[in-house]
């Protein structure tokens, strides 16, 4: 049979050599103007860079009073320092006084400070009576201030293109003034195909029959990726059929992810229209991991078209598609291969059986000792993904994993 894979590549290879073959990064269109609560999620079109420096003045990181530190020298709770209180900097204004020997102004949290001082002494450190201010601590050059440009500079990038829009950066975004954002519009199809997939919102389904999972699968890592899809729905196992949508998909949209195709006729078929998208070549027919294994990759770079068939089987889908799609696709955009994952060593919660030659992936939850406990299911089981925190990864040099070894955990 045609589909028949005699030899598979690393996840990594894979990836690399894809992105050789496709010459990654492709030059993605861009949605202008995305208003920017619209654009959380997404990943940026272009470069983010800063319009001013932050912080735009030197502020005050604590209420007190803006002071010289050589008047300080030397002060303590039973040596104090007298200073004169010459004022005070209201909030949201810049000062129009100055800070001489021996004086000080009051300042706020986040106020500016006025000309002549270099630090600020807290006001628990102060006493003040009248206009004399009672100081019983020192403080060095700098101390409780955040200076002008000190965070970042005007002109310095922000964010890379690429880059997803989140909680971690949307604030220095919004600190430049932009309201709207550019952002990547990467177009992805998905299909799951197979005679025995119904659409998730049927209500009644024959006798083996089993609901859509995997355009959801597919989906959430798709959003991992920075990109929205969109679900094309479901194809049969029908050859004539499954050319059709092939063909009209990669018409419309830059990527089409498919998934499943249960028959041997059907996966041959596939591979098929992926060795004519590719003129004669599928660069991938097949990947060294488990589960995830029948996993085949095409594209066309003069078009820059790319299919992507990913296993049936559920949890073998969620697995590649969070493993290895999101990567493809980051590298597609940004030329580096990211996937998402924050990755730890934790000792394992009990032994972790796996097998040489093959990189492996188990869904894991992290004990309430810290410990990693692998959650052993079958490619078609879809709780254990559900109460995972992440995926233990196994590489391809590694057997079992005695419990209390160090393992190598990728938290979602």
């Amino acid at each position: 049979m045609s589909g028949f894979v005699t030899r598979t590549l690393s996840r990594n290879e894979a990836i690399m050599d894809l992105s050789r073959r496709m010459g990654f990064p492709w030059p993605v269109a861009v949605r202008e103007k995305v208003p920017l609560w619209d654009a959380l999620g997404l990943a940026l079109g272009e470069d983010v860079t800063a319009t001013d420096p932050s912080p735009p003045y030197d502020r005050s990181l604590r209420d007190g009073f803006a002071v010289r530190s050589f008047d300080l020298v030397g002060a303590g709770k039973t040596s104090p320092v007298f200073l004169t209180v010459c004022g005070e900097v209201p909030m949201g204004s810049m000062p129009d006084l100055k800070v001489g020997q021996e004086q000080a102004v009051l300042v706020h949290t986040g106020g500016a400070i006025p000309a002549g001082a270099d630090s600020v002494v807290m006001l628990e450190d102060t006493s003040l009576v009248g206009d004399l201010l009672e100081v019983r601590r020192s403080v060095q050059k700098s101390e409780n201030l955040l200076l002008q440009g000190e965070e970042y500079a005007s002109g310095r990038r922000l964010i890379r293109k690429g880059d997803i829009l989140d909680l971690r950066n949307i604030a220095a975004v919004a600190s430049c003034g932009a309201v709207t954002v550019p952002v990547c519009d990467l177009r992805v199809a998905i299909m799951s195909t197979g005679d025995e997939i119904v659409p998730a919102d049927s209500r009644h389904i024959l006798p083996g029959m089993i609901r859509d999972t995997n355009s959801s699968i597919i989906m959430a890592n798709m959003t991992r990726a920075g990109i929205r899809g969109v679900s094309l729905g479901i194809v049969g196992d029908d050859p004539d059929k499954l050319r059709a949508a092939f063909n009209a998909a990669l018409e419309s949209f830059d990527i089409l992810v498919m998934s499943g195709g249960s028959s041997v006729s059907t996966r041959d078929h596939s591979v098929m229209l992926l060795r004519e998208l590719g003129g004669g070549e599928v660069p991938v027919r097949g990947l060294n991991i488990s589960p995830g294994k029948p996993t085949i990759v095409s594209g066309d770079p003069s078009r820059r078209k790319m299919a992507v068939c990913l296993p049936g089987h559920p949890h073998s889908c969620a697995v590649i598609s969070s493993t290895f799609l999101v990567p493809l696709i980051s590298s597609l955009i940004m030329g580096e291969p990211l996937d998402r994952f924050r990755k730890v060593f934790l000792p394992a919660g009990e032994d972790v059986i796996g097998r040489s030659g093959v990189e492996e992936f188990i869904p894991v939850r992290i004990g309430h000792g810290g410990e990693a406990i692998p959650l052993w299911a079958r490619s078609g089981y879809l709780l254990a993904m559900g109460g995972s925190d992440g995926l233990i990864r196994l590489p391809e040099n590694m057997e079992t994993l005695r419990r209390g070894a160090s393992v190598e955990v990728w938290l979602w």
